[in-house]
């Protein structure tokens, strides 16, 4: 009886020690991957497509903006510095979990000819080989260990020390306790994330004064068979086996060079080949979906500007190539839905604070915003070209310009309600005009639009402007952000003190 206690004492130590040790691994860990494939674990078995790429990937593609407009269920795989290789590793440890109906590869870096991410070329220096294994960490940590794991650690590692941190990372993160904040101790849906953007990252930045430079168009090809081509090979026959669709994309760059010119035309040839689609949003001359000066957030990246044109447009080809089910009125998907109220919460949330008028104007179109929009005569915001490239896009029309000819005032009164089953409407005023009442979300709107001077009245009531001609009567810009019941939710004025982007236009 004596061996067998002491015996169970030596069991039940280990048993402690080890649940000690994988909760200090546990704490301890970079909340990377976690944060980024929570939701991925939690929805796995509901998911349609897969984007899998580069960082183009990451913040190009929105996929709770997919199911809010299609009802089409994505995540979002896409990883900073990515590479094709690091691409078929991550499907390959999403198929231990779903089998997508389509999956979505960018082309980006296929001409690269090299498998080791702690190689890369061998002529990079220390700290671009650390920062490549840091960014495999967010693509792989979350995985369990396994077999599917364990090959794309040895295929993506030559390293066979630099292999053991992720094979147990614990052995890299041990030496975290002095950098542990409150977030490594929550759960992953309780941390400061963007957890319900399944995956994306958006950019809010806008590239200012964007260098736009293509490469001269070529019929070339890549001029021999890349380790980044062939793992392209190996994504098709795997989903080829599976029974899963492939779409091909190439998502747009302010500058490119010869070498993407080449990754385009193979990747096109590979597509025709395959008999799939490629979305090829490279060459300036024919890519007219993203607006360079508005879309960007620097020579390669999109912005939420551009990250909304493009998810939408690949949308509508995912559905109408693809043939995804909407999902949108089925009760299973509730939790797909929660997480577009989050994105729209927080989105309106941000709308209502923007200090910076071009991203308020931006976050207007994303989030399908109703607005006001006033500009006086005189209005360094009406005389500023990339504010007006903004409204043109958000109208589709020229009043704007028509405005600018007059000197101003311009009124815009954005009805995105869908009243009646519409779609958004615009009334739009330019240079100095006092129309006939209208009705819009507001109500009976009046508008007296005078060089100096701006009304909006609603339903005769003429003691109250909504716009401010007394506290703000010198604003270069007024926005009036409107609810769903024509109800003003917000007001922003950008006053003398703004400073316009490029008042000599572009």
């Amino acid at each position: 009886m004596k061996k067998l206690y002491k015996a169970l004492k030596i069991v039940v130590f280990w048993i402690l020690a080890v649940l000690l040790v994988c909760g200090a691994a546990h704490f301890v860990e970079r909340k990377d991957s976690l944060n980024k494939y929570h939701d991925f674990m939690e929805l796995s078995d509901q998911i349609d497509v897969l984007f899998l790429g580069s960082s183009h990937t990451l913040n190009g593609i929105n996929p709770v903006q997919l199911y809010s407009e299609y009802g089409i269920t994505s995540y979002n795989m896409g990883k900073s510095g990515g590479m094709l290789t690091e691409s078929y590793w991550t499907l390959m440890n999403a198929l231990d979990y779903c089998t997508p109906d389509c999956v979505v590869v960018d082309l980006w870096a296929l001409d690269r000819d090299y498998q080791y991410v702690d190689v890369m070329n061998g002529t990079e220096a220390e700290d671009a080989i650390r920062n490549s294994v840091s960014l495999l960490h967010t693509n792989m940590d979350v995985w369990p260990l396994g077999r599917t794991k364990i090959a794309a650690v040895n295929d993506l590692i030559q390293d066979r020390e630099i292999r053991k941190e992720f094979l147990w990372d614990f052995t890299l993160y041990h030496g975290r306790w002095s950098s542990l904040s409150q977030d490594d101790f929550q759960e992953a849906e309780e941390r400061e994330s963007n957890g319900y953007l399944l995956g994306a990252e958006p950019r809010r930045e806008l590239f200012r004064y964007p260098n736009i430079s293509q490469a001269d168009d070529t019929a070339q090809t890549l001029p021999g068979e890349t380790v980044s081509l062939t793992y392209l090979k190996k994504i098709l026959s795997v989903c080829d086996e599976r029974g899963i669709r492939v779409v091909l994309t190439f998502l747009p760059m302010t500058s490119s060079w010869d070498t993407d010119r080449q990754a385009v035309n193979t990747g096109a040839e590979l597509a025709e080949e395959r008999g799939i689609p490629f979305l090829n949003f490279l060459p300036h001359e024919t890519q007219t979906l993203v607006d360079y000066y508005t879309d960007m957030s620097d020579e390669t990246h999109l912005n939420v500007n551009g990250m909304r044109k493009v998810t939408s447009y690949i949308g509508g080809v995912l559905r109408d190539t693809c043939m995804l089910p909407d999902h949108r009125q089925d009760a299973d998907y509730g939790a797909w839905q929660e997480r577009v109220e989050s994105w729209q919460s927080d989105e309106i949330e941000r709308l209502c604070d923007d200090a910076d008028l071009y991203a308020q104007l931006g976050a207007i179109q994303n989030i399908n915003a109703s607005a006001v929009i006033f500009f006086k005569g005189d209005s360094k915001a009406l005389h500023d070209s990339l504010t007006r490239r903004f409204i043109r896009q958000m109208t589709g029309s020229d009043v704007i310009e028509e405005a600018l000819a007059a000197n101003g005032p311009y009124l815009l009164v954005r009805d995105a309600s869908g009243r009646n089953g519409g779609g958004t409407v615009n009334y739009e005023f330019g240079g100095e005009a006092q129309p006939e009442d209208f009705d819009t979300l507001l109500g009976r709107t009046t508008y007296i639009g005078l060089h100096d001077f701006g009304a909006v009245y609603v339903n005769g009531d003429y003691e109250n402007n909504l716009l401010d001609m007394e506290e703000h009567y010198n604003a270069e810009a007024q926005i009036l952000i409107l609810g769903q019941q024509g109800e003003v939710i917000s007001s922003i004025y950008y006053d003398a003190g703004w400073k316009a982007e490029d008042e000599s236009g572009f």
